[in-house]
């Protein structure tokens, strides 16, 4: 059966973003081990060209993380990549992340720039001033306007999230910086919970 030289396909986003994946991760696993392998590799590549074209930009990038993310648990991966931006000691916490699929898993693409959010945010936990925050839910699917207290700011794993009292729930809670649509500081002043290093011995729920 001979094939046709080109063919079309149409795909919903969810499925580019696995295709993709897929090919990212041939490509880092298995790409220069076989016979004729410079010839394979450029295919391979080519193959990942086309799919990024096909999917957002925010998709594309996701997908590159996450076949790092799965290369890096198959091979295993030493390096540290966590940063902290916090006036309190917040290294022995554990931090959870929402799942948002609802098979356990959590999306890690970044949604908004954070070029502008984030020396927003850390002025704002400097000066413990309360800012007021456009939060895009994954779970809703929906920009919810928050007062936030930020608390600490940390950078796990190439993500920017903080740690901040959501006066809404009336809670701490952590939050991806990504995920903030707009951000204002507001004329309320804080003060960091007096309790915040008991609070610091379990794990914060995340927002979602």
């Amino acid at each position: 059966m001979q094939m046709e030289d080109k063919f079309s396909l149409e795909l919903s986003q969810e499925e580019g973003i696995l295709l993709l994946t897929s090919a990212r991760l041939l490509d880092k696993l298995v790409a220069g081990v076989t016979i004729h392998a410079q010839e394979r590799d450029e295919l391979i590549r080519d193959i990942i060209d086309k799919l990024s074209l096909a999917v957002s930009p925010a998709l594309a990038s996701m997908s590159d993380e996450l076949a790092d993310a799965i290369v890096d648990s198959v091979l295993g991966c030493d390096e540290q990549d966590d940063e902290f931006f916090c006036p309190h000691d917040l290294s022995n916490r554990d931090f959870v992340e929402a799942s948002t699929d609802g098979a356990g898993s959590a999306f890690n693409y970044p949604m908004y720039s954070i070029d502008k959010t984030l020396p927003l945010l850390e002025r704002a936990l400097l000066s413990h001033v309360a800012v007021s925050a456009e939060y895009y839910s994954l779970a809703r699917e929906s920009i919810d306007a928050l007062t936030l207290d930020p608390l600490s700011i940390i950078r796990e794993e190439g993500i920017w999230r903080m740690v901040a009292y959501c006066h809404e729930l009336e809670d701490v809670m952590i939050f991806r910086v990504d995920r903030i649509k707009d951000l204002v500081e507001t004329a309320e002043h804080f003060e960091t919970p007096s309790n915040f290093n008991q609070m610091k011995q379990e794990p914060f729920a995340a927002y979602c």
